[in-house]
């Protein structure tokens, strides 16, 4: 009989646990958003201007390391806003993703080869907008279980000539992630189960995109088409 009672109580537990694993699997996760596209704007000036107006407008990482922990380095951003988190990084800089690590990571992210298929010669003053700890996330377009799931990316930005005089801007995801509550799992610094965050690669987002190329058009004047 209590060999029957635990072999009942095992088969529970084993049960539960296969319940508690496969759990992640029927997670409700829903996009709200606009279906994936370009986001792009021809603006009025000249490449090299629309380039140092966008260092203007958002942080650079060389000058918050110059001048971090000195009065001198002001946010362009107030510290609730997401942008206040992200730094901009030139296309010579190591941190900006080569073409085999965005095709590579770009893990659920289809659109951003497009990116990669631009040819390399018309990238050369491309931008990269990234938050260094990786570890930052803001709502946006997706939804955990009827609640705003957190996100995060790194920003691609695209700039070519136009015309005679102007520059046309594009603008990327790369790494789109959310964060979606927790689950059972092994890990590596821990014996035997334990709770780990459930991260997952994600499409790329409209929205975040366009608020995005928003802040670089408010910037750089109105659009010339």
């Amino acid at each position: 009989m209590k060999r029957r009672l635990a072999i009942l109580i095992l088969s529970l537990l084993v049960i539960a646990l296969a319940m508690v694993v496969a759990y992640p699997r029927f997670k409700k996760i829903e996009k709200r958003g606009p279906a994936v596209g370009m986001v792009s704007a021809t603006l009025p000036s000249n490449l090299d201007s629309e380039a140092a107006t966008i260092r203007k407008a958002f942080n650079n990482w060389a000058d918050f390391v110059q001048r971090s922990g000195t009065s001198t380095y002001q946010n362009k951003f107030p510290e609730d806003s997401k942008w206040s988190r992200l730094f901009l990084f030139s296309k010579s800089d190591p941190v900006f993703p080569t073409d085999q690590e965005i095709l590579l990571d770009r893990g659920a992210d289809s659109f951003v080869a497009r990116y990669v298929q631009i040819p390399s010669e018309r990238r050369t003053h491309d931008l990269y907008l990234y938050e260094p700890t990786a570890d930052f996330y803001w709502n946006s377009e997706y939804f955990y279980d009827g609640q705003p799931a957190k996100f995060r990316c790194s920003f691609l930005i695209h700039l070519e000539p136009a015309g005679n005089t102007g520059t046309k801007v594009e603008v990327f995801e790369y790494q789109p992630t959310i964060w979606v509550g927790r689950y059972l799992g092994l890990s590596a610094h821990a014996i035997g189960p334990a709770m780990l965050s459930d991260i997952r690669s994600a499409e790329a987002t409209t929205s975040d995109r366009q608020e995005l190329l928003s802040i670089i058009i408010q910037h750089s004047g109105t659009p010339a088409g």
